[in-house]
């Protein structure tokens, strides 16, 4: 298994390093016959080592020009306000508001099959995914989710990348529909597809590595498990020049006090407690809320994250202006509601959470919406664990909405009360 270098993000001692910038291009791409052949199917016969090439020119991505008024140019491995990806994405987003073309090259040699390639239609935009468009002087398909086998353990992936068209008509033309491409190969462009209307570019890039077991499933090779933080993947000079990069951000952060994720070395897998509310919760009333029309419904995910796992450094501003706080909120809220509601309305998406009685394992809360100070959008929580075996993943959690808090201290749990489990699945085995 990667163990993750303890590296202080702001005690790097190498402030003058440049940004490894890939020079490899598409032409000529490596031969199909770089691959072993066992019983006529493809298979990489290589060891994984390191990624030797940075996915972007990062001194570009953190360039002034390029970075965005409200959307920051990456997001750590974990990152809890998106609402669409509740349990936290674990993986980075790249963005950039540049309006020079932001190339993205493949990190390390790896292969590319005809089932790495994805792309599926977004029921949100209408979708120009797949569809060939020029850009940059380059033909591209917009919006492609694209995964590299770098070993037998080791696959790094990247979605909503605008991908180079050519890549895929070689990997068409292949006899054995299969190519490697080498590191530092240019393989397309961090830029969203108009579909989506955006003020900003962004794409995700991530790592699965079946070494890893988060232990957050009953299934031990299903994706949540095995994500890991690109950082640990890389060899140290790479390493250093994305830390170094990066520093004059985190810098801003600190001082502008209002970013609760920016550390990208922390690679927690898991930050599920036992017993405790801590953590994320699925909707026990959905059979997979990773999947069909559960996925990002309303309140289908919940995560709470203990104030004492945020980055208090670029977050102090927010803490002296909500004291008492005692963690961050958010609730997928990206699709309609399947099931039982937890409260009357939409889902606020993202809330200040504070512990007002009891403890982390049963209590009274409130929340009050992260961006919105109308009271109607406070609700306040009677909750719950229910604790089944000594496996964390087992834990039910239950929880009940209030308008108000004389309520919530007054009730009991009615048949208005939500039950939460800490797998994605009902089921003992999750796909």
């Amino acid at each position: 298994m990667v163990v993750a270098q303890a590296v202080v993000l702001m005690g790097c001692s190498n402030d003058t390093g440049a940004a490894d910038t890939p020079g490899t291009t598409l032409e000529p791409l490596s031969a199909d016959t770089e691959y072993v052949h066992e019983d006529g199917e493809p298979s990489w016969d290589g060891g994984f080592t390191h990624f030797t090439h940075s996915p972007v020119d990062f001194q570009q991505l953190m360039a002034p020009e390029s970075i965005c008024p409200y959307y920051p140019p990456i997001q750590p491995f974990f990152n809890y306000l998106v609402t669409s990806h509740t349990e936290g994405p674990k993986k980075w987003y790249l963005g950039t508001c540049s309006e020079s073309p932001v190339k993205i090259y493949l990190p390390v040699k790896a292969r590319l099959d005809e089932r790495g390639i994805r792309i599926t239609r977004d029921e949100v935009t209408g979708g120009s995914e797949g569809i060939p468009a020029l850009y940059d002087g380059q033909q591209v398909l917009s919006d492609v989710q694209v995964y590299f086998e770098a070993s037998a353990d080791v696959t790094l992936f990247f979605m909503h990348l605008t991908l180079l068209r050519e890549l895929k008509t070689r990997l068409n033309n292949s006899d054995h529909g299969s190519i490697v491409l080498e590191a530092g190969t240019h393989i397309g462009y961090l830029k969203s597809a108009d579909a989506y209307g955006m003020e900003y570019d962004v794409i995700d890039f991530g790592v699965n590595d079946k070494r890893s077991d988060a232990g957050l499933t009953r299934s031990d090779d299903h994706w949540w498990n095995i994500r890991a933080n690109p950082l640990d993947y890389f060899a140290e000079d790479v390493r250093t020049s994305i830390l170094t990069a990066y520093k004059p951000v985190y810098a801003r952060y600190i001082e502008e006090g209002r970013h609760p994720f920016t550390n990208i070395e922390v690679s927690r897998t898991n930050l599920n407690e036992k017993g405790k509310i801590w953590g994320t919760w699925f909707k026990g009333d959905l059979p997979n809320g990773f999947d069909g029309a559960s996925w990002a419904s309303a309140w289908s995910i919940i995560h709470l994250t203990n104030v004492d796992d945020v980055e208090h450094a670029t977050f102090w501003k927010s803490l002296e202006e909500h004291p008492g706080l005692s963690g961050l909120w958010v609730e997928a809220d990206r699709a309609d509601l399947v099931g039982q509601p937890l409260y009357a309305g939409r889902p606020n998406g993202k809330s200040w959470y504070y512990l007002l009685s009891g403890n982390a394992t049963s209590g009274i809360a409130k929340i009050e919406s992260y961006f919105d100070q109308d009271a109607s959008r406070t609700w306040y929580l009677k909750f719950e664990i229910e604790s089944k075996t000594d496996e964390s993943y087992h834990d039910i959690l239950r929880i009940e909405a209030f308008p108000s808090l004389e309520l919530a201290q007054s009730n009991g749990f009615s048949n208005a009360a939500v039950r939460f489990r800490r797998t994605p699945c009902r089921e003992t085995v999750c796909r």
